[in-house]
C-alpha cells in the first residue's frame, strides 16, 4: 500500500495563528514538529519514504519541500487551484496508478492529531486487505460525544473480523446534523464519525468517479495526461467542479466499508480542540506561554511573541496573539471563526487573511 497525504487546506479555523500562506498543517499545533510532519513520522516505522506521496496546492510548495527535504519530485502531487478533496484524490490515484501498478492506496489529513500509533498502523493493514477484495474503505472513529462538526457513518452487516478490529459496510452518511440527532446516533451505538481517512485501489475510486463523475472523470484523464503543471492540464483543472469525494462519490456507491477505530483521534478542528490533544493545568489551562491566572478557568492561550498573559475571571475563553492579530472567543464558538474570515475578506483586509 502507498500513502497519499491531503495537505491543500487552508485551516481557516485556526485563524489567526493559521494563514493564507501558512495554514495549519504546517504548524506546530501540538509540539516542536508540524501537524504535517507528525502525520508523516507516524506513517514511516512501517512504509519507506518513497512509498509516501504529498498532494498540495502551488503556494504550498515550498513549505512542503521544506519541511520534508527528503520528497523526490513524483512524490509531490501539485494542484493548480483548490477544487475540494475528489478531483484532488482523482489525479493522486492515477499518480499512484502510474508508480506502483496493482498496489493499493490510503488517503490521509495531514492534518490531524492520532495518538495511538499502533492501532492506526494496524488498522492501515487491515482495511489494506479489505480493499484489495474490491471495497472504498473509510476509519469510522467511535464517537465519544455527539458532536455536530462531524459527518456521520451508519454501520450495516459485518464483513471482516480479527482479534482487535472489525469492518461493516456503510449503511448511509450523515453530514453535520443537528444536536439532538446527534445524540441519537451517539446512544444507538451503530454510528462513527467520519474521519475523512480512506483505502482503496486506485482503479476503484477511479472507476467509481468515471461512474458517478463522468465530467470530473474526463477532464482528469486530459489532466494527466497533459500534466497538472502543464499550461494545458492547470486550465483543465482549474475548471473542474469543486466537489468532496464524499458528495461526490461515497455517498452514491455501495461497496462503502468501515474499519472501526479509536486511534486516540482528533482532526483539530478549532482553537478549543486543542485543549483536547495538549495537557492543561490544574485549572484546566492550555497554554504555550506563562499566564497568570486570576480566578480563571478552561482556557486556551497562545503567544506567537511568547508574552505573558494574564486571565482574570474567565472561563472556557480562547486568546490568541500573533504578530499582527489577536483572537479572543468562547471556546464554545471556536468553530465560528471561520466567519472573522468571510468578513476580513468582505472588507478587503486582505493582508490578515
Amino acid at each position: 500500500m502507498k500513502i497519499v497525504i491531503l495537505a491543500g487546506g487552508q485551516g481557516t479555523r485556526f485563524w489567526p495563528l493559521s494563514r493564507a500562506e501558512r495554514p495549519k498543517q504546517f504548524l506546530p499545533i501540538t509540539g516542536d514538529a508540524s501537524l504535517l510532519q507528525e502525520t508523516v513520522d507516524r506513517l514511516l516505522t512501517r512504509y519507506r519514504k518513497e512509498e509516501i506521496y504529498i498532494a498540495t496546492g502551488r503556494r504550498y510548495e515550498p513549505l512542503v519541500r521544506h519541511q520534508l527535504p527528503w520528497l523526490q519530485p513524483r512524490q509531490l502531487i501539485i494542484e493548480p487551484a483548490a477544487r475540494n478533496t475528489a478531483p484532488c484524490i482523482g489525479l493522486a490515484a492515477m499518480r499512484v496508478m502510474d508508480d506502483w501498478p496493482g498496489e493499493t492506496m490510503a488517503v490521509l489529513p495531514a492534518d490531524h492529531v492520532i495518538r495511538d500509533r499502533t492501532e492506526f498502523l494496524e488498522a492501515l493493514q487491515f482495511a489494506d486487505a479489505i480493499a484489495r477484495e474490491g471495497w472504498l474503505v473509510t476509519f469510522g472513529v467511535r464517537p465519544t460525544f455527539p458532536s455536530t462538526g462531524f459527518g456521520y457513518l451508519e454501520r450495516g452487516e459485518l464483513i471482516r473480523n480479527s482479534e482487535s478490529l472489525k469492518s461493516y459496510r456503510v449503511k448511509r452518511f450523515t453530514e453535520k446534523p443537528r444536536l439532538e440527532i446527534a445524540e441519537g446516533f451517539v446512544n444507538s451505538g451503530h454510528f462513527y464519525w467520519n474521519s475523512g481517512m480512506f483505502v482503496w485501489a486506485p482503479e476503484a475510486i477511479l472507476a467509481a468517479i468515471d461512474s458517478h463523475m463522468p465530467a470530473l472523470a474526463k477532464s482528469l484523464r486530459e489532466v494527466n495526461c497533459q500534466g497538472p503543471e502543464s499550461p494545458e492540464g492547470s486550465a483543465v483543472f482549474k475548471s473542474v467542479e469543486k466537489v468532496s469525494i464524499d458528495y461526490g462519490v461515497m455517498e452514491k456507491v455501495d461497496n462503502v466499508a468501515l474499519v472501526e477505530v479509536e486511534l486516540g483521534w482528533n482532526d483539530v478542528g478549532s482553537w478549543k480542540a486543542v485543549a483536547d490533544v495538549c495537557s492543561p493545568d490544574n485549572h484546566g489551562i492550555v497554554s504555550n506561554t506563562q499566564v497568570v491566572s486570576v480566578g480563571s478557568k478552561d482556557c486556551i492561550v497562545h503567544s506567537s511573541s511568547g508574552k505573558l498573559v494574564a486571565l482574570v475571571g474567565l472561563e472556557n475563553v480562547v486568546v490568541v496573539e500573533t504578530a499582527d492579530a489577536i483572537l479572543v472567543c468562547e471556546a464554545d464558538r471556536s468553530q465560528d471563526v471561520r466567519e472573522v474570515i468571510r468578513q476580513l475578506k468582505e472588507r478587503g483586509w486582505e493582508e490578515f487573511l
